[in-house]
């Protein structure tokens, strides 16, 4: 086992620590529990286990296993950066509307009490 082998291990464990004490202060359910823990026992495998890539990795002509991870890696990033991006518009819309509405209602409200 490298050096790097047993840091990603290390870093996998924490994870799954963490990811299991976000679910006991009720800020995970057990469904993102479940899958934060396939999430990080996914890792940990891979990490322990890179050569069972090897045949994919051929197939797709990458020269090796953690250039396939990186790759992936990059476009998971990317599809969660993109993910995050629609959820902060969504929900600066909605704060925008509702701080609108109560404006306009303490306004009107003001309007009738004089």
């Amino acid at each position: 086992m490298t050096n790097i082998q047993i840091i990603a291990l290390l870093f996998g464990i924490c994870m799954m620590y963490l990811t299991f004490l976000h679910y006991k202060r009720h800020e995970f359910n057990s469904y993102q529990l479940l899958i934060w823990f396939m999430l990080w026992l996914g890792f940990v495998g891979v990490t322990l286990l890179p050569n069972r890539f090897n045949s994919i990795t051929e197939r797709l002509g990458i020269g090796r296993a953690f250039d396939l991870f990186a790759i992936v890696a990059f476009i998971v990033i990317l599809f969660l950066n993109f993910h995050n991006y629609l959820l902060i518009s969504k929900l600066e819309k909605r704060l925008e509307d509702r701080v609108r509405a109560s404006s306009l209602d303490a306004l009107n409200n003001d309007k009738f009490k004089s």
